[in-house]
């Protein structure tokens, strides 16, 4: 009985389930693109420092000094500064042989053995930016300028979205 009352709901509901004629055109929307209220831009520098562009900034192995790059990048507008986004990626192969984006800063760590003795310390890699450029920093923990080897080359990817 159960199933024969159930049969008779579920046709009950089909038939009701029908539609009626279809009703008057409603008024026209505004103009956009695919429902988007406003249009994304992108651009996309790359940038390879040489280990002899990088510039020493304070004296050779004194606490804060650094290496930095300044490049220009005239696609960066007053505009995209204010109110964009602006996010940069250091670009490296892994130790697997992979190549890898990774957004800045990044800082990675490393071991230096001298006369048998190692020395932890660890490399950051940051930015600045300004209408027009951009400024590349590299900061060894222990400030390891001394010798004034500046950091190996580099390769920067810049997303300036707008």
């Amino acid at each position: 009985m159960k199933r024969i009352f159930g049969f008779l709901l579920l046709i009950m509901m089909v038939i009701s389930a029908c539609q009626g004629p279809a009703g008057p055109v409603g008024p026209p929307g505004r103009d956009g693109l695919d429902g988007v209220g406003e249009v994304t831009y992108w651009k996309i520098k790359e940038f390879t420092i040489a280990r002899n562009s990088w510039e020493l900034i304070g004296i050779p192995g004194e606490i804060g000094s650094y290496f930095y790059y300044v490049a220009d990048v005239p696609e960066l507008t007053n505009a995209i500064f204010e109110d964009g986004a602006i996010i940069c990626y250091y670009l490296y192969m892994d130790d697997f042989g992979d190549n890898v984006q990774t957004p800045l800063p990044y800082t990675y760590y490393d071991i230096m053995v001298n006369g048998g003795v190692e020395y932890p310390f660890s490399v950051q890699y940051s930015y600045d930016v300004t209408p027009g450029s951009i400024a590349f920093k590299v900061v060894f923990s222990d400030f390891y300028t001394a010798d004034n080897k500046p950091p190996a080359t580099c390769t920067f990817k810049l997303h300036l979205i707008y």
